[in-house]
């Protein structure tokens, strides 16, 4: 996932800022367009929780934890898409 928030390393203290509050508008965003799960599973997936212990924690098998984290990626980068087009 983190491939998709940034392909670059941010080192000057302004940009870093931006990036904060870019990250902050995209966390929101995020939040409107995920499923239940798929919320669950990344907020799981961002605690450092692995796949299993996130399979586990919400009853599911681990595919199924797999395939949401690939639908939060896939919504990920479209929104970043069409934000970049306006």
């Amino acid at each position: 996932l983190l491939d998709v928030l940034s392909g670059a390393k941010v080192t000057d203290p302004e940009e870093l800022v931006i990036s904060r509050e870019e990250f902050v508008d995209i966390e929101h965003k995020m939040g409107e367009f995920l499923s239940d799960l798929e919320w669950k599973v990344l907020m799981s997936y961002l605690d450092g929780r692995s796949y299993q212990e996130i399979a586990q924690e919400l009853n599911r098998h681990v595919k199924s934890i797999d395939n949401a984290l690939q639908r939060v990626k896939r919504k990920l980068e479209r929104y970043l898409e069409k934000r970049d087009e306006c």
